[in-house]
């Protein structure tokens, strides 16, 4: 006896110890991807500004060394930055006193500069090349290539720069290329500060300038992470730039395709687990097709897929639409869901059958009236599981073909689509700055959505499950 405790302690501490580290594990990684996800305010805060930015690199000629600037790549008409001055093609130089090389470096320091829910910080950026230096022409001399200016600009007027100047440098990075003459000046800006030190050739002399070509100013942020996360969530993606990336696509797609695997899956898998628990008979055919579910249910979500692209897609003509999709997806979780409800159908006490049928009820009265109502519980709580793991799989529904990302709401059972995981996995691969941002508050909204999913189960089957006597 005394060794039959001691093997019951140890397989109740190991299970204790299982579950702790379960919930850490969970916990930690939650919080991590949170952690990651926190830059979505920042990033929609410089977004709400009015500006979206992309990454650019100068190579340096004679040398294998590039150097990264970030350009402004939109700018929304009305916003505070196009009533700056701010245009489609310049580049950000500073952003609160600090450089920024990247887009990331400019949502990190929005993010991080002292102040409440909205703050004002000085930028300085480089008008494109047409307004800082004018127009440009590409020459050679002796083999060698140069830039002259042809047509200076009244920035480049202002600068003491002259029509036939022959740019030869900008801060020891040499000239070569008319966009290049413009990258250089924003990179030595950014590294070397400003004035810029510009070498030219000037009626067969050299002449050496010191020249200021940024434009400075203050510019209010809004940093609302209530609103931040609400605009993720209700605007359509911009797959172009990771600060006007939205969900609300991926998300209705997901609705969409859940709705129609609900509709397919939910009434096949209460007759499939009614009749094999309540009708059909005790032989050989009934085992075999009980061990055919109970395999069915543990088939990779990759062979599903396949079954669903040959069948659905091809064999069927629907293509790759949200019925196919959602079809698909009934083939998944219909094994899990005739499992779970024939569960349920065991948990009614065999005497309530008996006292239905010995007052005159038929089979099907008895299961309808008495059985079906006091398993409903069980059923609903296995049919929101088996949803919750249908609404987190990525695998079927990308080798059905669904499309990685869409920049539209569905409209119809025959429109293509994309999910949340899908989306997720399509941001998460693209080395941009910010899409690992977007990929980890897409991940966050998922993870709470299935953990309101299991909740609702939870609350399910503690609100109604009935305990009966033998």
């Amino acid at each position: 006896m005394r060794g039959r405790r001691t093997v019951g302690w140890v397989f109740a501490a190991l299970a204790a110890a299982a579950l702790g580290v379960s919930l850490v594990v969970l916990i930690v990684l939650i919080a991590i991807t949170a952690l990651q996800a926190g830059p979505i305010t920042s990033m929609r805060a410089v977004s709400g500004a009015g500006i979206s930015l992309s990454l650019r690199s100068l190579d340096i000629p004679g040398t294998r060394d590039s150097l990264a600037y970030a350009t402004v790549a939109q700018v929304e008409a009305g916003s505070p930055a196009a009533g700056l001055g701010m245009s489609r093609g310049d580049a950000l130089i500073e952003v609160g006193g600090t450089g920024v090389d990247r887009p990331s470096r400019a949502w990190d320091t929005v993010g991080a500069a002292p102040g409440g829910r909205e703050v004002t910080l000085p930028v300085a950026w480089m008008p494109r090349s047409e307004v800082t230096l004018g127009a440009l022409r590409a020459t050679s001399v002796q083999g060698a290539p140069r830039v002259v200016l042809s047509s200076p600009s009244e920035s480049a007027k202002a600068g003491a720069l002259r029509a036939g100047d022959v740019l030869l440098a900008v801060g020891g990075i040499p000239i070569v290329g008319t966009r290049q003459a413009w990258e250089a000046l924003v990179v030595a800006a950014r590294t070397q500060g400003t004035p810029i030190e510009l070498s030219l050739e000037r009626d067969g002399e050299l002449q050496v300038l010191r020249w200021d070509p940024t434009v400075r100013a203050e510019l209010r942020f809004v940093r609302d992470p209530l609103r931040a996360w609400w605009t993720f969530l209700t605007t359509l993606n911009e797959p172009r730039y990771p600060e006007r990336a939205g969900l609300l696509p991926a998300f209705a797609g997901s609705v969409y395709v859940v709705l129609v695997m609900g509709a397919v899956a939910f009434p096949l898998g209460i007759a499939g687990a009614v009749y094999l628990e309540e009708y059909a008979p005790s032989n050989v055919l009934t085992r075999v097709i009980e061990v055919l579910v109970a395999n069915l249910a543990g088939m990779p979500s990759a062979v599903v897929g396949i079954i669903g692209l040959e069948v659905f897609a091809r064999a069927l003509g629907a293509g790759r639409s949200i019925l196919a999709g959602g079809f698909t997806l009934s083939i998944l979780i219909l094994p899990m869901m005739i499992v779970a409800v024939r569960e349920a159908l065991r948990a009614v006490p065999q005497t309530l059958r008996e006292a239905a049928l010995a007052v005159g009820a038929t089979r099907w009265e008895t299961v309808r009236h008495h059985v079906l109502p006091y398993a409903l519980p069980g059923i609903l709580t296995g049919t929101i599981l088996s949803f919750s793991r249908a609404l987190g799989e990525a695998a079927p529904l990308l080798l059905l073909g669904a499309f990685l990302f869409v920049t539209y709401v569905p409209q119809g059972l025959g429109d293509s689509f994309t999910v949340v995981p899908l989306q997720i996995f399509e941001w998460a691969t693209r080395p941009q700055d910010g899409f690992a941002t977007v990929a980890a508050a897409a991940i966050v909204v998922l993870v709470a959505l299935l953990l309101v999913l299991n909740a609702v189960a939870i609350i399910l089957r503690n609100r109604f499950q009935r305990r009966w006597s033998g």
